[in-house]
C-alpha cells in the first residue's frame, strides 16, 4: 500500500455558504457529454469530465457561476486534467495502475479542511450536485504521483551538510527583510506555450480577483509543492528569492496579489501576506488548534436569543471533546472538526475573537451569515523568535526538492506524449 502522508491530497478550504450549483445550459451539457475534449496518448477527456471538475471548482472556492468565467477558467481546468492522465499512465507504466486508495484515510483530510463532521464529504458533494468519482480521480492521481516523484528523490537525500550550510546562510540574512508569501507556478514546457500559459494565468488572477479562494485555486492548479498548502511558502527572507522575484516582491503591497511573474520554468503568481525583518516574529505567528461550532438562526427566531444560547452553550464547554456532545445534543447545530491555523491567517473578526484566549476557552458568539459561531481553542503555540529549527530546514529542503523533481518529470511526460486538444 502507498504511503499517504506525504502526498499531494486536494484539501478543501473551509468556504462560508454552499448552494446547489446548477450549470447554465444542462440540456447542452447532456449532449456534450459525448463529445472529447482532448486525447492524450491512447486516453480520452470527455466534455463531461471537465464540466464535472469545473463544478467542483465553482463549488469550493466561493467563485460565483457565470458562463463567462467558467470559459475563462476550462483551460486550465483541461490542462490540469491532461496532466493527470499522464501522471496516472506513468503510473501504469511503473506497476501502479491498480493502486487502491483507502478513501476513509484520505476523506478526513478533506473534511477537516472544509470544516464539516467526519464522514459528510459524500453528503456534502450529493447536496452541491458534485460528482464524487470526479474527486477521487483528483486524488487518486495525486497519490500515485507523489510516490512516483519520491521513487526518484530516494536517489538524493538531504544531507547534514546540506542543512549546516542552509542555517550558516540564514544567520548571515537575518537582518534582511522577510516576506510571508504565497504563491501559484505554472510551468512552460514548450516556448510556443508562453502565451496560452500566461493567459491561463491571467485568468486565474481575475478570478481569485472576482472571489475565487486563493488557497483552493493554489491547490487546484499550481504546479509547484507548495500547492498542497494552498500555495503557501511561509517565510521567505530576501537572499532567498530568485532574481526575477527578487525584482518585483518587494513592490507588492500587504494583501495584494502580483501580475504574473516569468521565471525559470514558468509563470509565478505571487500574494503578499505580511513583511517583516528577518525572523523577529509577530503574535500574529501564533499557531492555533481550534474547532467551531455554528448556532444557526431559524425562521422566527432573533438573533438576541441565539446569541444568548450561543453564549451559553460555550460558557459550559471545557475541553474540545465537549463540542461532540453539544453536536450530538442539538442536530441543528454545525460542529467543526478541529483545524490547526496560524492567527494571522484568520478572517479579521475570528482573529479579533480569539486573540487573548487560552487552550480551553471559548470564544463570545460571533454574527455571520450562517448564524453564531462559537470558537473554542483546543491549545495553541506561541510565536518563537529565531531561526528555524534543523527539522525545519529539511523539511523545506525536501520540499524543494520534491518541487524540482517534479517539474522535470512533468516535463519529460509532456513532451514525451501525444496530446490533441480539441476544444
Amino acid at each position: 500500500m502507498i504511503a499517504q502522508t506525504k502526498v499531494f491530497i486536494c484539501l478543501l478550504a473551509v468556504i462560508s455558504a454552499f448552494g446547489t450549483l446548477t450549470l447554465a445550459g444542462s440540456d447542452a451539457r447532456s449532449q456534450d457529454a459525448v463529445r472529447i475534449a482532448a486525447v492524450v496518448n491512447d486516453d480520452a477527456i470527455s466534455l463531461l469530465d471537465v464540466y464535472e471538475r469545473t463544478a467542483i471548482i465553482f463549488a469550493t472556492t466561493g467563485l460565483e457561476y457565470s458562463q463567462e468565467t467558467e470559459r475563462r477558467i476550462i483551460p486550465q481546468v483541461l490542462r490540469t486534467l491532461i496532466d493527470e492522465r499522464l501522471q496516472m499512465q506513468e503510473g501504469a507504466r511503473a506497476g501502479l495502475d491498480d493502486v487502491e486508495v483507502n478513501f476513509d484515510q484520505v476523506y478526513p483530510l478533506v473534511e477537516q479542511n472544509l470544516g464539516i463532521q467526519r464522514g459528510q464529504l459524500q453528503a456534502f458533494m450529493a447536496y452541491n450536485n458534485l460528482n464524487i468519482e470526479s474527486l477521487n480521480a483528483q486524488l487518486t492521481a495525486e497519490i500515485v504521483w507523489s510516490e512516483l516523484v519520491e521513487r526518484r528523490m530516494q536517489r538524493d537525500g538531504i544531507t547534514d551538510a546540506e542543512i549546516d550550510a542552509e542555517l550558516d546562510r540564514l544567520r548571515a540574512a537575518a537582518d534582511q527583510p522577510a516576506y510571508l508569501l504565497a504563491e501559484i507556478f505554472l510551468a512552460v514546457d514548450e516556448p510556443s506555450r508562453e502565451p496560452e500559459i500566461e493567459a491561463n494565468m491571467l485568468r486565474l488572477r481575475e478570478a481569485i480577483l472576482s472571489g475565487a479562494s486563493f488557497p483552493i485555486i493554489a491547490r487546484q492548479f499550481s504546479q509547484s509543492a507548495s500547492a498542497i498548502e494552498g500555495g503557501d511558502l511561509g517565510w521567505i527572507i530576501e537572499s532567498q528569492l530568485s532574481e526575477d522575484l527578487r525584482a518585483v516582491v518587494p513592490q507588492i503591497p500587504i494583501g495584494e496579489l502580483s501580475q504574473p511573474i516569468r521565471v525559470i520554468g514558468g509563470f509565478n503568481m505571487i500574494l503578499m501576506r505580511e513583511n517583516r525583518v528577518g525572523f523577529d516574529a509577530t503574535p500574529d505567528d501564533t499557531n492555533l488548534s481550534m474547532r467551531q461550532v455554528i448556532f444557526p438562526v431559524a425562521e422566527g427566531e432573533t438573533d438576541t436569543n441565539v446569541s444568548q444560547r450561543a453564549a451559553l452553550a460555550g460558557s459550559a464547554l471545557e475541553v474540545c471533546g465537549d463540542l461532540d456532545a453539544l453536536g450530538a445534543a442539538d442536530p441543528t447545530l454545525a460542529v467543526g472538526s478541529e483545524i490547526t491555523i496560524r492567527l494571522g491567517d484568520l478572517q479579521p473578526t475570528l482573529r479579533d475573537a480569539v486573540t487573548g484566549l487560552a487552550a480551553g476557552d471559548a470564544s463570545a458568539p460571533i454574527r455571520t451569515d450562517q448564524g453564531f459561531h462559537v470558537i473554542m481553542v483546543c491549545d495553541l503555540s506561541e510565536a518563537n523568535n529565531g531561526l528555524p529549527s534543523r527539522e525545519e530546514i529539511q523539511a523545506n529542503l525536501e520540499a524543494i526538492q520534491f518541487d524540482l523533481v517534479a517539474r522535470g518529470y512533468l516535463r519529460d511526460l509532456r513532451r514525451a506524449s501525444f496530446v490533441d486538444i480539441r476544444i
